[in-house]
């Protein structure tokens, strides 16, 4: 067998150097070119997933579920009454959300609760007892947490029951309804229109108790649910809505600055947030309203749920809007 090597220094050995140098460079250039296609496919692929649709992990059948809030979660108006104190039905989103998903719920929502009394500050109920700290009823072992708060500590919904009582009430009498508003403003409560400052508190509150709500369950999901709508983007009222124009005006701007704070909260903690899909289509002056307008215990149509109950529940989701908002967190947990 002959020998085929080059002897050191020839032409043939120099070319066959030069070759092995070329296939190396050839070599390292196309793992380089690999390894950069790699990376750009992945920072493609956490990109699709970071603007994706946002799905909630599934929770497991018998899951312990406490939802956190105040009216807008809690339902009143709507029949049957668990809790009268806090105006609590069980016909609720929570409700129906823990039957659609056979969870395990804590109930804990309660009409005119804020953010304080979610994390620290009991709720003093008219006539009853003191609620403790919402919070309390979040344990390691919880899996899911919703939470709908923020419109009290805003004066959202009371103000504009109180601006649409005397009207609401007594709206054919003359002079009275103004008496009437005066009367209910002292009763509900009506600051006027939120400043920009308190915007800000609302958005720091609501990310607290994000954030508190974690500590306490590391492991559960935690989803902030947006009010839907009383009003359309225009402030539009009408018979349902005995509000000024104004008034209405300056009601829009107070929800629409909820949800921007909402969801402020929700980017500064890293939770989801949950719209509920064409709610402005079903305001309540719409022909398929998702929530009441004011409700007056003359009116035939009204909650019969008692004198306060009834004018409580008034501009808060009647059982349409209840039902849309556990369609769309059952869609979202995606079970």
């Amino acid at each position: 067998m002959s020998d085929t090597s080059a002897p050191p220094g020839s032409i043939l050995s120099e070319r066959v150097e030069t070759t092995r140098v070329a296939r190396t460079l050839v070599n390292r250039t196309a793992r380089r070119a690999f390894s950069s296609l790699a990376a750009l496919v992945a920072a493609a692929a956490a990109l699709t997933a970071a603007t994706g649709p946002a799905h909630a992990r599934s929770i497991d059948t018998g899951a312990r579920y406490v939802a956190l809030g105040a009216s807008y979660a809690a339902g009143p108006g709507l029949t049957p009454v668990l809790d009268e104190g806090c105006l609590r039905s069980s016909s609720n989103y929570p409700g129906q959300l823990a039957d659609a998903l056979g969870l395990s719920l804590v109930d804990v929502t309660c009409s005119g609760a804020t953010t304080a009394n979610i994390l620290d500050k009991p709720q003093r109920l008219p006539g009853g007892p003191a609620m403790p700290p919402q919070i309390g009823a979040v344990t390691a072992d919880t899996e899911l947490v919703t939470i709908t708060i923020g419109g009290n500590d805003l004066g959202m919904i009371g103000g504009m029951i109180a601006r649409s009582c005397g009207p609401g009430l007594v709206g054919g009498i003359p002079v009275v309804p103004s008496l009437a508003t005066q009367v209910c403003a002292s009763v509900l409560g009506d600051s006027g229109e939120p400043t920009a400052a308190d915007f800000d508190r609302v958005r720091q509150s609501i990310a607290e108790v994000v954030r508190t709500v974690r500590s306490k369950a590391p492991n559960a999901t935690v989803l902030l649910v947006e009010n839907i709508p009383v009003l359309d983007h225009d402030g539009t009222v009408c018979a349902k809505v005995p509000l000024s124009q104004p008034d209405a005006a300056s009601a829009r701007r107070t929800y629409d600055g909820l949800i921007a704070e909402t969801r402020a909260a929700a980017r500064e903690t890293g939770v989801a947030t949950v719209a509920i899909p064409n709610a402005d289509d079903h305001n309540a002056c719409a022909a398929t309203p998702w929530t009441y307008g004011f409700n007056s215990p003359l009116d035939s149509d009204a909650p019969d749920v008692g004198l306060v109950a009834t004018i409580a529940s008034s501009y808060h989701p009647n059982a349409a809007g209840m039902s849309a908002v556990a369609d769309q967190l059952v869609h979202t947990i995606g079970k």
